[in-house]
Order: structure tokens, then C-alpha cells, then sequence
């Protein structure tokens, strides 16, 4: 058991890089996966650091399990308040389809004109 103590420092590493990569993720659910598998990092080199007496990495990744723990809260808040912006009604009824008026449409001077014959088919 005290080799696989011993070797437990590369699982951790390992497991603490795909943590960054998901927390970096524009998926919000690797994402929050991300938080999670932070966590198990942070077991990890707990266990590591307790087998090799390294007492600041201990203390270290119990504050990080805090600051991780609390940006799990605060990313809760942004989620839920998110969802509650993109399901909220728009002032009508529910059942009504979401689409733009002629009148709420935008107006750009000159957009509806066509562009020169010099300008290229691309255009």
C-alpha cells in the first residue's frame, strides 16, 4: 500500500490538469464537472501529502477545497439566475411565438439598398 501512496502524486496531477481544462470549458457543464473533479484532486494530493508528511500541501488544498466550494455557490447563483432570464415571460402569454415587429425591427440608413456593381458579387 505505501507504493501505491507514493505513486498517487501522478493520478493527482493528472486529474488536477483535466479539472483546468474543464473549469476553462465554454460548456457550463464541464464546468461544473469541472468543480467536482477539482474536488477529487484535492483528495488526492491530500491523501499524497499526509503519506509524505508535506503539511502545507494539505493546508493548501483544504483552503483550495473552500475556494472551490465557494465558487461552486457563486457559480449556482449565476446558473439559476441565468435560467431564470431565459425562461422568464416576455409580457405576453407564454404560448405565443417570440418574433419581431416591422415597427420594433432596427433601421440602418441605406440598408436596404443595393450594394455598387463594382462592389463585386460577393458583397
Amino acid at each position: 500500500m505505501d507504493w501505491w501512496l507514493e505513486a498517487a502524486q501522478w493520478p493527482a496531477m493528472v486529474v488536477t490538469v483535466v479539472a483546468t481544462w474543464l473549469v476553462g470549458s465554454r460548456r457550463s457543464a464541464r464546468r461544473r464537472a469541472g468543480f467536482w473533479v477539482f474536488l477529487a484532486s484535492n483528495v488526492l494530493w491530500i491523501a499524497w501529502g499526509w503519506h509524505g508528511g508535506a503539511y502545507a500541501l494539505i493546508v493548501l488544498q483544504l483552503a483550495l477545497i473552500v475556494m472551490n466550494l465557494r465558487g461552486m455557490r457563486e457559480a449556482r447563483k449565476t446558473w439559476t439566475a441565468a435560467s431564470r432570464r431565459a425562461f422568464a415571460p416576455t409580457g405576453g402569454a407564454r404560448d405565443e411565438p417570440l418574433f419581431l415587429s416591422e415597427l420594433s425591427e432596427r433601421r440602418m440608413p441605406g440598408a436596404k439598398e443595393q450594394p455598387p456593381a463594382a462592389a463585386g458579387p460577393d458583397r
